[in-house]
């Protein structure tokens, strides 16, 4: 029994498509939009991926070994067609999400209309997909290659998978993002327990051959040795740098799919799939054995349980419901229970957009007010300190080092407010910017006083101050 009609569905897929277009307008800056922008501006500039954001951090200025290889690349290409802006740098995120919804409707294809629907609508309201897919991130392609390749293994009508392709895909993904691995290393389980040991060597083979293309940049550069510390000094490792620090991160992995209402909603109702379908649910069909795989071998692998790494497992969680959960309505009262849940599920999407919109309308439009923040700093390619969000427009007109260098230096203690302005002024810095406090950076706060060392205060507002070198 459906939950809802087919119209219902449409009209619903169509509203969130509309809303969701609404919050591309004035979308505001996220943390990692500038950090991965900066690097995909070097490939296209130098021919090569490096940072002057990080200049000094484990040879960054020089040269970046350990990055989203893929992501970088793809992301310079399109930013290299319309400019590296914030707009710009969001463009990767939506494309690779648009991209994902066709191939969960292609999927869905071969249920009914209702399970269709009800496929593309789960993914549209899921409350993570709207806050994250319109962020400078690596996890929405690396999703939606990953996705890619389960198609190709899980063919219609029994159709014989397609390795090969299966296996390109599943390299890419992991080239996109290592966290990818775990679509290579599930995909090869799942072929060795449904197929023969022909077809899972040929996937592992092609999909290990894909990936071997992360180490050619070090290897032609013979910098091997300096791609493994960067790998082992990267700050994304710092949660697992010892044996225990990798039990806590699998001991919280649920809080991966509990971080907010915007991740639990998902969550819960594959959780009730699963536990009032349970009948109808075997490790013999062919999405229950992946998903399966997906979380368990993402458990072993995971260095963190930041709350978008769930995005790498939304369209199966979407499809598994779409499949499943309808075989269990069977009276009309358990169809009312269905639908208000679905309908909690829909209202906890709108208010995420909800959020999105205020804080698009509420906050300064980043590249903007980075041009009035110039205002201040007359003496252009002068050095200065800013949040990673000044590269925004900026870049080419001054010769900037991230507030974030300075919370990366792990061979000292952090820096007080007056040693930080002091190392400042030894750097020969003009301009020194805050950052917001919620950002992985420096923290200058607003009540700082107005003369520090030979840095005096020039602007402020509410959300930043701007010091200047005047000795």
């Amino acid at each position: 029994m459906s939950f809802f009609s087919v119209r219902v569905y449409r009209y619903f897929i169509f509203l969130f498509i509309g809303l969701i277009l609404l919050t591309f307008y004035h979308r505001t800056e996220h943390f990692d939009d500038a950090w991965f922008a900066e690097q995909s501006y070097w490939f296209l500039k130098d021919g090569k991926v490096r940072s002057e954001l990080f200049r000094g951090f484990l040879h960054w200025d020089e040269r970046i070994y350990i990055f989203h290889k893929l992501f970088i690349y793809t992301g310079a290409f399109l930013m290299g067609l319309v400019g590296f802006s914030v707009a710009g740098s969001k463009l990767i995120g939506i494309l690779f999400g648009v991209i994902a919804a066709g191939l969960i409707w292609k999927y869905m294809e071969r249920g009914s209309r209702e399970q269709q629907g009800l496929a593309l609508l789960l993914y549209l309201a899921c409350g993570t997909l709207i806050k994250y897919f319109c962020i400078n991130r690596p996890e929405t392609m690396c999703m939606t290659l990953g996705f890619a390749s389960y198609l190709c293994l899980d063919r219609p009508n029994g159709r014989a998978p397609s390795v090969v392709w299966a296996g390109v895909l599943a390299g890419l993904a992991a080239l996109t993002h290592l966290n990818g691995l775990m679509y290579l290393a599930a995909g090869t389980l799942w072929l060795l327990v449904r197929t023969d040991w022909r077809k899972t060597f040929a996937f592992a083979s092609v999909g290990s051959l894909v990936l071997s293309l992360y180490l050619l940049d070090a290897l032609l550069d013979q910098q091997m040795d300096r791609m493994v510390w960067q790998f082992v000094e990267d700050p994304a490792m710092q949660y697992t740098r010892t044996l225990a620090d990798k039990l806590k991160v699998m001991v919280n992995y649920h809080q991966l799919f509990f971080h907010s209402h915007h991740e639990a909603a998902l969550t819960a109702l594959v959780l009730l799939t699963v536990l009032f379908g349970r009948k109808h649910l075997s490790l013999t069909q062919p999405i229950v054995l992946y998903l399966t795989l997906l979380v368990v071998l993402f458990w072993l692998v995971t260095k963190s349980t930041f709350a978008f790494y769930i995005l790498l497992f939304v369209p199966w969680f979407v499809i598994l419901v779409a499949t499943y959960a309808p075989a269990f309505i069977v009276t009309r009262v358990q169809q009312r229970i269905a639908q208000g849940i679905i309908t909690v599920y829909v209202v906890i999407g709108l208010i995420t957009i909800g959020e999105v919109l205020y804080e698009n309308y509420t906050v300064p439009y980043q590249q903007t007010y980075n041009e009035q923040l110039t205002r201040f700093m007359p003496e252009k390619n002068s050095k200065v300190i800013a949040p990673l969000s000044f590269f925004f427009g900026q870049m080419e007109n001054y010769r900037i080092r991230s507030l974030s260098y300075y919370c990366s230096l792990r061979d000292r203690p952090p820096l007080t407010l007056p040693e930080f302005f002091e190392m400042a002024r030894q750097e020969g810095v003009k301009y020194i910017i805050s950052d917001n406090p919620l950002n992985s950076s420096y923290s200058i706060p607003l009540d700082t006083p107005e003369r520090m060392g030979a840095y005096t205060q020039v602007c402020k507002d509410e959300r930043t101050v701007v010091y200047q070198y005047n000795p």
